[in-house]
């Protein structure tokens, strides 16, 4: 494992990388009866998981507190943690059986200042004020951005990690949310030494969101 990071530019301490190894076989072990991913390979699990997730503090400074929307078994907010272990992480998972899985894992770690909130993010349902928010789920960035809306304010940092192929989802969030954000950060990376082309997208919210928005959102 720490070869694997290491050619892809991620170093970690021998603490950190007992507490990836752990996650590891945590996730390993509690994958078959709680679906938490269908990547089951070891190479590929470092660097589509792990490398993947922490890579992102290389090309932009994670704000801290940090909510983690649709972590599912904890990507990429638990990689991060692992490497950054001064962020306040909030992990976002609705779904009961990865809750268990991540209160499990929080607990194995020995995490400090991270919580998990067991619901669906809506602005209505969460609305606890964060520096940032992060997600790599498919969902397109304009509904991550109106789910958030209830926690991001003005000059809080909505992080996004994609593949190479956002350019229509740019053009739709600036058509449909005006000067409501800014694009900080389009960056075009690679995983190591592999072909998984990916982009890391920062958006900033410059202003308050629109009342008639949150009030047509769907829960």
């Amino acid at each position: 494992m720490k070869e694997l990071l290491e050619s892809c530019g991620i170093t970690l301490n021998s603490e950190q990388l007992d507490q990836l190894w752990r996650y590891h076989n945590l996730l390993r072990s509690r994958n078959q009866d709680r679906d938490l991913t269908r990547i089951t390979g070891f190479e590929p699990m470092v660097i589509k998981h792990y490398v993947d997730s922490m890579i992102v503090g290389k090309f932009y400074t994670l704000p801290s507190p940090l909510l983690d929307v649709g972590t599912g078994a904890g990507f990429p907010g638990i990689p991060i943690k692992i490497r950054y272990p001064h962020i306040k992480l909030i992990l976002a998972e609705p779904r009961p059986r990865r809750v268990l899985f991540l209160q499990e894992a929080c607990r194995l770690l020995q995490f400090k200042n991270t919580e998990v909130f067991d619901h669906k993010v809506v602005s209505q349902s969460f609305t606890k004020p964060v520096a940032g928010v992060i997600t790599r789920a498919v969902e397109e960035m304009d509904k991550t951005l109106l789910r958030t809306s209830g926690c991001l304010p003005v000059g809080g940092k909505a992080i996004f990690l994609k593949g190479p192929n956002v350019d229509p989802e740019i053009g739709y969030v600036e058509k449909r949310f005006g000067g409501e954000f800014k694009l900080l950060l389009d960056k075009a990376y690679r995983l190591g030494n592999t072909e998984n082309d990916r982009r890391l997208l920062v958006w900033e919210r410059v202003s308050e969101p629109k009342e008639d928005r949150l009030r047509t959102e769907s829960i």
